[in-house]
């Protein structure tokens, strides 16, 4: 039973969570900035396009609400579903300090307050381009009634998106709970359940693929919240689809706490199966003698081959089994991979052949995945046993213990992934191998790069992620800076192999045309040394465009292959070298 004046309580949970949320994502600087640009930057880029089409946006006149306006809002909807979802099973199943909270409120109070606080965390991302949407529907459209109804369909939509995932992730995390299978395999499972979504969101998305289109998900209630939205503007929606978008979202509001709350009061006051299996194998056991040891069967079914010599083979299995064991220590990995994948989601929709950009985009993205999956922090893992390591082992032989999983398991899977993309795209026999060609090189300056970088910029302290206060993550110095190094140039040659006057065109702006622009913009008509430096600029890009297509592409060509070699082969032993004569912070 819950408490008298529980609402209250749990508002008082719910905005103290959110609270801490704010204050964590402020004490980590880089990362306020990121999420900070990832809303300002969008919001001035709408508050421009009001500004600049004011006029033809309001000549307009009136205009009946499209289909596509409804599907777009049920994709983000359902966007926010699954991350909502997602951030129940993986990060926030139990509230904090959850004995103190269980025996002094309810655990109703409890629900209430976590779906108090996460609601709090989604308006806070949809505050600010809300805001801009609302001011700019009162400015143009003289609509004093869109103040109220567009934050109250911004309001209602973050609302019943939330509880709908909380609902599903707390069932998830319930049968986590209570299968012992699902336990343990729940990291397997995780990763086909987003590439099931990944594929639903390249179907709407991509109509390449055979895909539905956005349009097609206005059937859906969940669009119709742009409805309630353009009442009172020149925009034509339907009344009745408002109206029965208000009532539903009372429903699945009163139905949703009442089924998170059984979901979660039951996930709290059991006992969880435990995911790992029972081994007879010891510890301490030598695997000379064709045993497997409990190392080796904690990484199970993936294996490292007993002819690898053994000090090489121990690190590369602890590099798995932390991986395995932690994976959202990647988290941050993802991010360039999310924000690159989208621009080319989007850039990919306007093509003929969705393959003619994903096989390069392979090429490229999934080699840096296998480099920095393992080895981007190598001395921040070891945590409190790095002194022991240091002495233990030595540097040749951890460094190629690190490089090992990316080059036994991302490479086959770079390769295949780039072959298949390729040959089921418009790309020539020869194209489509030289593709391949490319992943093999990238993936080999991927891996070797990751220790070297990883261990010139270590990170000891953790950080939380969800519940948990020691996740130690990469840098997001080393990240970005590992990516660039990577990406940028695996970049320049496969567009040299598939479009080499595009690939001219672009180093010659890089290097030559942007410069120039931007220094004869910063001189202004005064000129002087600026202006100079830009016509100088401007020369260089003058004379890479004079190259011949064929010679550009076979010299650039040479030098990024050569290039890549030389990187590969001095990264490796500058990592040795680092290894060898690293002190420890004391």
């Amino acid at each position: 039973m819950a408490e008298s004046g529980w609402p209250r309580h749990a508002i008082q949970v719910g905005v103290f969570e959110f609270r801490r949320t704010v204050r964590a994502i402020w004490q980590d600087r880089s990362r306020a900035f990121l999420m900070a640009a990832g809303l300002v930057f969008p919001s001035l880029m709408l508050v421009g396009f009001l500004y600049l089409f004011a006029d033809a946006i309001r000549g307009a006149g009136s205009f009946t609400l499209p289909p596509v306006a409804r599907g777009t809002v049920a994709l983000l909807w359902l966007f926010g579903v699954f991350i909502a979802t997602q951030r129940v099973v993986s990060a926030r199943p139990r509230i904090d300090a959850e004995p103190l909270m269980l025996t002094t409120v309810s655990a109703r109070t409890v629900v209430g307050g976590l779906l108090v606080a996460e609601t709090l965390r989604v308006l806070a991302y949809l505050g600010l381009p809300v805001l801009v949407l609302t001011g700019g529907a009162v400015y143009l459209f003289a609509s004093p009634v869109s103040a109220v109804l567009i934050p109250l369909a911004a309001v209602l939509l973050g609302l019943t998106a939330v509880l709908v995932g909380m609902a599903l992730g707390y069932a998830v995390a319930l049968l986590i709970a209570t299968s012992p299978f699902v336990a343990r395999h729940k990291t397997i499972l995780g990763g086909v359940a987003v590439l099931l979504a990944m594929g639903g969101y390249l179907l709407v998305m991509l109509p390449q693929f055979g895909g539905i289109g956005q349009e097609t998900l206005a059937v859906l209630p969940v669009g119709w919240f742009v409805d309630l939205a353009v009442l009172g503007s020149p925009v034509r929606g339907s009344t009745i689809r408002a109206g029965v978008i208000v009532g539903g979202s009372l429903v699945v509001v009163l139905v949703g706490i009442a089924l998170v709350e059984w979901e979660a009061t039951r996930l709290w006051f059991i006992d969880p199966v435990s995911g790992e299996e029972e081994t007879t194998a010891s510890p301490d056991r030598s695997d000379t003698d064709g045993t497997r040891t409990a190392l080796a069967d904690a990484i199970a079914p993936v294996g490292i081959p007993r002819s690898i010599p053994q000090p090489v083979r121990r690190v590369a299995q602890w590099s798995v089994l932390r991986t395995r064991r932690d994976p959202r220590r990647l988290n941050f990995l993802l991010l360039p991979v999310v924000m690159v994948g989208s621009g080319l989601i989007s850039s990919s929709a306007q093509l003929d052949s969705v393959w003619s950009l994903l096989a390069p985009a392979a090429a490229v993205l999934l080699s840096w995945m296998a480099g920095a999956t393992f080895a981007m922090n190598p001395f921040g893992d070891e945590g409190p046993v790095l002194s022991t390591t240091l002495i233990a082992i030595s540097g040749s032989a951890y460094v190629r213990g690190l490089m090992l999983p990316g080059l036994l398991f991302g490479f086959p899977l770079v390769v295949l992934g780039t072959a298949g993309a390729a040959l089921a795209g418009p790309f020539e026999l020869p194209v489509a191998a030289g593709l391949v060609a490319v992943s093999v090189l990238v993936t080999l300056v991927a891996v070797t790069t990751a220790p070297a970088v990883g261990m010139w910029f270590p990170r000891f302290s953790a950080i939380s992620i969800g519940q948990s206060r020691d996740v130690i993550p990469p840098r997001l110095l080393t990240t970005a800076l590992h990516f660039l190094v990577v990406t940028g140039p695996g970049t320049l040659l496969a567009l040299l192999l598939i479009d080499a006057q595009l690939a001219r065109a672009l180093v010659a702006g890089i290097v030559g045309f942007l410069p120039a622009a931007l220094l004869i913009l910063a001189a202004g008509r005064d000129g002087g040394v600026l202006a100079d430096l830009g016509t100088w600029f401007q020369g260089i890009g003058t004379r890479v465009q004079a190259i011949g297509v064929e010679r550009f592409q076979l010299g650039a060509s040479g030098l990024l292959v050569i290039g890549g070699i030389v990187v590969a082969v001095v990264s490796y032993r500058l990592a040795v070298r680092r290894f060898d004569s690293y002190s420890p912070p004391t």
